[in-house]
């Protein structure tokens, strides 16, 4: 924590420095503007129609499983013990010439890997267009950045269902804003080839999510209730997303395949059922997601289902003695791969806790899981240690 103090202070003081050596008037008036706050290092034009920011974030995490297990035959050879920097990025943005003109890029250099970049123009807040590469709203979970998140990693099921980062253009309509029929909706045309991939006439998934906010107030897409909310704050919403595309999975990585595919020509259909709940440092969250692939060359379907529930609490608000940096947390989920094949579940049990030093900018997450796996082959089942630091400057 006090390494964490001194390089804001020294942040902080260098821009100080410079601007009280600097004779330079269009120096100096650009420096006047230049200072280390919330989201790092920012900077606001003199008319103030320009904000922009640049960011540093840091997670280092201990795993005593390590890999993406997906099957039978991950849980049963996967990887050992692991300690690295599981991601370090540089990320930044804000309002660019006009205040309705918002842009934001994130890049990843541990894989040296442009993961975001795009440009949103808002109308009054009720309407907006984005165009670009980002994380589309299909499920709440995924949209969550990995730092804002109550548990070390996402569930089970985002392995099988995300939509990931996809090139695209969008618009989002938010309707009665602060009644009880309060709803946001969202469309999209994405590439259907994963992060990096460009349009082209063989593939293109269209995305559409509504979400109901019966409280009037949107909830945002971060976990655990660090504002501790005096009155329930529910979220509601279904998501659709089909078309054609080349991969049967997508990730950070790009467009991929699942176990059992390779990449060809599929139809993809997806739809959600998602719900999401904050109130007096209570977050409840869960999503049921059905996906089909059909294989456009061979006319076969595949059909999947699963999902997760997950909730956490800051039980302070509730027992005095409990510290109140301390958040506790439990999660399942469940996925059917194949439908059409029977002894093929795969479960996921987690408990955790986070320690918060400054929201989710810097908080050690652990966890402990319990993964099972059927297959009509075999079973396999694994425990799975976690410990976690994120950090963002």
């Amino acid at each position: 924590m006090c390494a964490i103090v001194l390089v804001c202070t020294r942040a902080q003081a260098e821009i100080d420095h410079q601007l009280a050596e600097s004779d330079h008037p269009f120096l100096r008036h650009a420096l006047e503007n230049l200072y280390y706050g919330d989201k790092g290092v920012e900077w606001i034009s003199p008319c103030g129609d320009t904000a922009l920011w640049v960011g540093l974030r840091f997670q280092t995490r201990v795993d005593t499983y390590s890999g993406d297990l997906s099957s039978v035959e991950d849980l049963v050879s996967g990887g050992g013990r692991t300690f690295d920097l599981r991601r370090g990025r540089l990320k930044g943005g804000g309002p660019l010439f006009w205040k309705w003109l918002e842009v934001y890029s994130e890049y990843d250099w541990r894989s040296d890997t442009l993961l975001d970049y795009r440009a949103t123009a808002t109308y009054d807040d009720w309407l907006d267009v984005r165009f670009g590469q980002w994380k589309s709203e299909f499920n709440r979970e995924r949209v969550d950045s990995s730092g804002k998140q109550q548990l070390v990693e996402r569930s089970l099921s985002n392995f099988w269902f995300t939509v990931d980062r996809q090139r695209g253009v969008s618009t989002s309509a938010r309707l009665a804003k602060g009644s009880p029929i309060d709803t946001r909706v969202w469309l999209a045309f994405l590439s259907g080839q994963g992060r990096g991939g460009h349009f082209d006439d063989d593939s293109g998934l269209m995305l559409g999510r509504w979400q109901w906010n019966p409280s009037g107030e949107q909830l945002p897409f971060s976990q655990s209730d660090l504002r501790r909310r005096e009155s329930p704050t529910p979220s509601i919403a279904v998501a659709t997303v089909f078309g054609r595309t080349p991969f049967t999975r997508f990730s950070s990585s790009g467009g991929g395949s699942l176990p059992g595919f390779a990449r060809g020509d599929f139809d993809l259909e997806q739809f959600l059922v998602e719900t999401a709940w904050h109130f007096r440092g209570i977050a409840w969250q869960q999503e049921l997601h059905w996906k089909n692939i059909e294989d456009r060359t061979t006319g076969e379907t595949t059909r999947l289902i699963g999902g997760y529930a997950q909730i956490g609490s800051f039980l302070n608000e509730w027992y005095s003695w409990v510290p109140p940096p301390l958040e506790l947390v439990a999660r399942m989920s469940i996925v059917d791969p194949d439908r059409s094949f029977g002894s093929n579940t795969e479960r996921e049990w987690t408990i955790g806790a986070n320690w918060f030093l400054n929201g989710h900018r810097n908080k050690f997450t652990s966890d402990v899981s319990w993964l099972n796996f059927d297959s009509p082959a075999r079973d396999a089942s694994q425990t799975r240690f976690r410990l976690q630091w994120e950090l963002s400057l």
